[in-house]
This record gives C-alpha cells, structure tokens and sequence, in this order.
C-alpha cells in the first residue's frame, strides 16, 4: 500500500471524477487509475463505483476512505513539523541578558544552539547592570526578541530559568577564605567591593533586613578586576554564583548566611509571534539549566 494510492483514492471522492482528481494531482488519467486498481486489488475489494456520471466510493471504499484521510492527515502533520524545524536555517535570535549570564551560561546555551542551527544568526546584548531597566526598553522597541533576567518582572510573559545563590567573593589567604559558611554581620566588617556583576538591590535588601550599613568601598565594571581587588584583600564582595563556572585561583566563593537567593527567568515582548528560533532558543536554555552544571 502507498500513499499515492490514498491520495488517489481520497481525490477521487472528492471530486467525484478520475479526470478532475487527476488535474487536482497533477497526473495522468491512466496513473491515476493504476493507483486505485493497484489498491484495489491489494485489498480485494472494489473501492470505487465507475459510471458514467462519474465516481463514487462504494460501502468498503467509505470506510476505508476513513481511514486513508487519517493517515493523509497524519502526513500533513509531520509535514508541517518539518516545515517549523526548516524554519530554523534562516533566522535570527536577538538576546539581552544581565551580566552575571553572559559570563558562563549563556555562552553554552549560545554555543550549543548554533551547533545544532548553525545558520541562524544569534546577537547579544548586554545590560550594563544586574537591574533590568535597559532589558525592558530592548524589549518594548523590539531591538531584542527575548531577555534573561532577574526575577520578579510585572507585566512580561515569563519563563522561569533556574534559581541562583549569592555568595560571598572573598580572599583565600583570609581567615574567612577557609570557611564553609559566612554570616551577613561578619561580612559587613569587611570593606566592599560592589560590581556590576553584583545584584546590588538584593544586597542591599539582605543588609538592611539585619539592620546593617553598606558602604562599598570600591566600585568596578570588570569580573576581572573584582577578583584581582579581592584575591589581594582590598575588600570582600557578594556575587550570583551562577557567574563562575570555576573558582578563580586565589579567592573562594563562600555561601552566606541568612541565604540569598535570586530566581531568573527568560523574557519574551510577544511570545504568541515568537518566531520558531526564539522558541528553539528558550528550549535550548532550559535544557541546559536540567543538564546542570559543565562538568
């Protein structure tokens, strides 16, 4: 049995006419009435009355007909998946993200999707801070088509990412550089190093729920200048741990008590007009966020 016989069989009761089916298939008359002796005799039954008033599917051709447009249906289907998926050589996916996820996460989910797309093209931007006021402007005058941000956001169609932990940046060869836990008083002892890399707001909320005053000292742009400045005991700074994928030599990343904790999420202007690679991007991300870490 071959599906250019069902289609045969099905354009035939459409139309009621072996000429009019074969103009609708493109094909010869005598094509087309091979396709349907060819399954007729397969199936030892008669499927079309022939008359002169044209064609007509008999009591078995009617119920086997049923069954031939269920399985021409379930072919249109796998047809329009592949078209969706073919829709992914070509394109582009426009990306903002905070700081703290362009450093080793979204390369990977970024590496991993033009690996498996390789001619979609893939732009990003990044927000200056860990606030997300540049993000949401990127987002309402459509010069991206999704965002990685710190959650909550109103007003956004949301994808919850992962959940990430702030930890204290500090000097190895410090007292607190060899322990397994920090509190938040201790570490306001410290003179601070606060980067862009840092989620300030949440700092800040973490300090004055204990009723404690943060003054950074010192104030960078560069990852790698924080660690320099830390690795050197020019102060301590709380960072996302999601920034570090390895622990830089010389310093170490030391959990804090009370914890703090960020959730991220990917954010979509229209997620109703996504093109397929947007979505493909987003299921890429989330993927790799079950994967976990790189090992």
């Amino acid at each position: 049995m071959k599906l250019h016989q069902l289609s045969a069989l099905a354009a035939i009761a459409d139309s009621g006419s072996f000429t009019s089916a074969a103009k609708q298939l493109k094909i010869s008359q005598s094509s087309l009435s091979h396709a349907v002796t060819g399954l007729e005799q397969e199936l030892g039954v008669c499927l079309l009355d022939r008359g002169r008033q044209g064609a007509k599917a008999t009591e078995a051709g009617g119920r086997v007909l049923t069954h031939a447009r269920q399985v021409l249906a379930g072919l249109d289907s796998i047809r329009a998946e592949a078209d969706n998926t073919s829709a992914l050589v070509k394109g582009r996916v426009r990306i903002g993200s905070i700081p703290s996820a362009t450093v080793t996460f979204l390369p990977r989910v970024i590496g991993s999707f033009t690996r498996q797309h390789p001619k979609v093209e893939v732009i990003l931007l990044e927000e200056p801070s860990q606030e997300q006021q540049q993000l949401n402007e990127w987002l309402q005058t459509n010069t991206i088509d999704v965002a990685v941000i710190q959650l909550p956001l109103a007003g956004s169609s949301v994808v919850l990412l992962m959940q990430d932990e702030l930890r204290a940046l500090v000097s190895s060869r410090s007292a607190l550089g060899e322990r397994k836990r920090v509190s938040l008083r201790e570490l306001a002892k410290e003179p601070f190093v606060m980067s862009r890399y840092s989620s300030e707001s949440l700092i800040h909320a973490a300090y004055a729920k204990l009723r404690l005053s943060l003054v950074p000292r010192f104030a960078v742009q560069d990852l790698g200048t924080l660690v320099s400045m830390v690795r050197e005991g020019l102060g301590i700074s709380i960072v996302p741990r999601l920034a570090f994928s390895e622990i830089p030599e010389g310093v170490s990343l030391v959990p804090v008590l009370p914890r703090i904790r960020r959730e991220l999420g990917l954010v979509l202007k229209s997620p109703e007009h996504s093109p397929p690679a947007v979505w493909a991007f987003v299921r890429q991300a989330q993927e790799l966020v079950r994967r976990g870490p790189k090992k």
